[in-house]
């Protein structure tokens, strides 16, 4: 496993496809998407939060971006 950018977190999911997602917890961005979890790594490691989005969020007015099942 890659290190993460400091304060950086991301949870993953499984798609109904098999593929998998990965979740910015500071922002809810959905970061990327791949068919094995090992290649969201390096997609995590250049993510960056949007300042507007963090705001939202802090605001309680931000959803998980992507598709929920």
């Amino acid at each position: 496993m890659m290190p993460q950018p400091e304060g950086q977190c991301f949870t993953h999911r499984q798609n109904g496809d098999g593929g998998y997602e990965s979740i910015c917890t500071r922002c809810l961005a959905a970061v990327a998407s791949a068919q094995k979890e090992k290649q969201l790594y390096p997609l995590e490691a250049t993510h960056v939060c949007d300042p507007v989005r963090l705001y939202q969020v802090g605001q309680g007015w931000a959803r998980p971006q992507g598709s929920w099942e």
